[in-house]
């Protein structure tokens, strides 16, 4: 798909200075891929070289960019159908390089079916058009999601710490009661064993003071 893409750039967009140079120089990586093997559809490789930095993300994140590429891939388009329909059966003409088997499979594909430039360039534009609506749909399934699994979340979290909250000042107001009711029940018993005290002493003074008179009259009465 690189090679294809890259094709579909140059022969487009760029005219070529000099078709014969690419094939003429052996260290040109273009000229040798077009002179070991033909340019098929199969030949093409699926995942661009500007995605291969990515590839060391990880197994997952290489399959959701898979699902992504699945809805925005130019050979599932019916204008890169139309570009193969040409350019396929030019693979058995080893001695034309890629950039001109592609720019003859345009020319016929304009002159049998109606296939421009604007056609070709504007097929990307509509792949750039669904990626953003991938990304679109996407944001709005991961609101949707965050607002599910996690705000929700956020907020029993919230309700539950305020309930503590309460709780806790609740407790604290208990305290401070029990740690006045504590003291009021010290106060409270240090009273009664103050007046029990006081009682027991006058009590014993009293039994004392009716013995001493009582053995004053028996005195007497003995006189």
């Amino acid at each position: 798909m690189s090679k294809f893409l890259d094709t579909i750039k140059h022969a487009i967009v760029e005219d070529d200075p000099d078709p014969k140079a690419s094939t003429a120089n052996p260290t040109n990586p273009e000229a040798k891929a077009s002179n070991s093997a033909p340019a098929s559809r199969e030949s093409v490789p699926v995942v661009a070289p500007a995605s291969a930095p990515y590839q060391a993300l990880g197994e997952e994140t290489e399959h959701v960019y898979k699902k992504i590429l699945a809805k925005t891939d130019f050979q599932s388009t019916p204008v890169a159908a139309t570009i193969h329909k040409y350019l396929d059966p030019l693979s058995a003409i080893p001695a034309m390089d890629e950039r001109t088997k592609f720019k003859t499979a345009v020319v016929q594909a304009k002159a049998q079916e109606g296939l421009t430039q604007e056609k070709i360039l504007a097929t990307f534009d509509g792949l750039k058009v669904a990626l953003q609506n991938e990304q679109e749909s996407f944001a709005a399934a991961a609101g949707a999601t965050k607002t599910q699994e996690i705000t929700n979340r956020q907020k029993k979290v919230q309700e539950i710490t305020d309930a503590i909250t309460t709780k806790q000042q609740e407790i604290s107001q208990l305290q401070q009661r029990l740690s006045q009711m504590s003291t009021e029940l010290v106060a409270a018993q240090g009273k009664i064993q103050h007046a029990e005290s006081q009682f027991t002493i006058a009590a014993q003074r009293r039994a004392v003071e009716i013995d001493q008179e009582k053995a004053k009259y028996v005195s007497l009465l003995q006189g």
